[in-house]
């Protein structure tokens, strides 16, 4: 009999620690998803994000931000922000002197994203900006079918 209650307690102890690890190994996994979880809503494309400051801005043009996925599109005292992403399948466009160029599936863009040649048969969509205290911020998030612009002003502030 003291074999068996040797044996006995061995087992009941093995279970525990194995319990106890799995526990700890899920309770960890869980820890980590939940860190990445929190962290991905906090650098979410749902935010705002600043670009540059109106300072940077060049006088006239279009200054884009591949990174972002948006390009900046001034004129005279104006500003606005455009996807730079194919509405084909989202590849990121490049700037050409025409407008943009897909160089995935060799899809044209106007100056204005207006669809030049195919397969993407959608304009590019637009994207909401303001300025707050002398930066350009677009949101990533919000798509709009007609551009939204704002005013530029000397003294570095903006109106919308």
């Amino acid at each position: 009999m003291p074999t068996e209650t040797k044996t006995e307690r061995r087992s009941f102890l093995k279970r525990i620690l194995l319990l106890g690890g799995l526990t700890i190994s899920w309770g960890g996994i869980a820890a980590i998803l939940a860190d990445v979880w929190l962290a991905a809503g906090l650098f979410s494309s749902a935010h705002w994000r600043s670009l540059v400051t109106q300072e940077e801005l060049l006088s006239e043009g279009v200054l884009p931000f591949p990174e972002q996925g948006v390009a900046l599109l001034v004129q005279k005292d104006r500003i606005a922000a455009l996807s730079l992403e194919c509405t084909h399948l989202g590849c990121r466009l490049n700037v050409v002197d025409e407008g943009f160029f897909c160089p995935c599936h060799g899809s044209e863009f106007g100056p204005r994203g207006e669809v030049y040649t195919g397969p993407a048969n959608r304009s590019l969509p637009w994207h909401d900006i303001k300025i707050n205290r002398g930066k350009i911020w677009v949101q990533s998030e919000a798509q709009q079918d007609a551009p939204i612009w704002i005013a530029l002003e000397r003294n570095g502030r903006g109106t919308a």
